[in-house]
């Protein structure tokens, strides 16, 4: 296992870009403070941006990550089940820090003079409760990064991968649904565990399923 994380972390294109977005929007963080980018990232809003991050988002959204899974489970079994426990794992992390641990209030609730700010949704679609860390952050990094070490070896998928996965924690920011730092450790707990569980199941190969693919016979 552990030599499975010194080579994915040395040649993953991902976590290269994914180690630049999280000290960039930690840096950010220090400057500006968590309300503070948060009031940035709204000042510079616009109509093209409401329309591109108010459906990108829902790339980190549980429906999207069951699809990938189904999709896995196709094109090799052990991925479908390295997937789902990937999945599952960061979602299950989150869900309890949030919803039992921090409990805090979200943006909707928390920011002062609220109502004055740049809406991209209709308020009624805001949550106010549960912020930290962000689930959709969290799904999407997980979802993303476990793409990008299935498909490894096609090492601009990385690129592809980690761009998808900051847009859709980018997005819970921009839509006043999460605060900064509820976006940094929801997208850093679904990168680690997905990271971890597949350098652990990377090898193994549950039995006589492991290698089906409804695309071609197994290898």
């Amino acid at each position: 296992m552990g030599t499975n994380i010194k080579k994915i972390l040395s040649d993953s294109l991902f976590f290269r870009l994914f180690i630049v977005f999280f000290l960039a929007w930690g840096s950010l963080m220090y400057s500006y403070g968590n309300e503070g980018m948060l009031r940035l990232i709204n000042e510079n809003s616009n109509e093209v941006l409401d329309v591109i991050f108010k459906y990108s988002t829902h790339i980190g959204g549980g429906i999207f990550a069951i699809i990938i899974v189904l999709l896995l489970v196709a094109l090799k079994f052990r991925w479908g089940i390295i997937g789902a426990i990937s999945f599952l794992g960061s979602a299950g992390i989150t869900q309890v820090l949030k919803r039992w641990v921090f409990d805090w209030d979200r943006p909707s609730v928390v920011l002062e003079n609220f109502e004055s700010l740049h809406l991209a949704i209709p308020m009624e679609q805001l949550h106010s409760s549960f912020t930290f860390p962000s689930g959709h952050a969290t799904s999407a990094a997980a979802v993303f990064c476990l793409m990008s070490l299935v498909f490894f070896e096609k090492k601009y998928l990385g690129f592809v991968f980690c761009f998808l996965a900051i847009v859709a924690a980018f997005s819970r920011s921009y839509l006043l649904q999460h605060f900064p730092a509820d976006v940094l450790v929801g997208s850093l707990i679904g990168a680690v565990t997905s990271l971890l569980v597949f350098a652990w199941l990377k090898d193994k190969k549950f039995g006589n399923w492991g290698d089906k693919s409804l695309f071609k016979k197994a290898s």
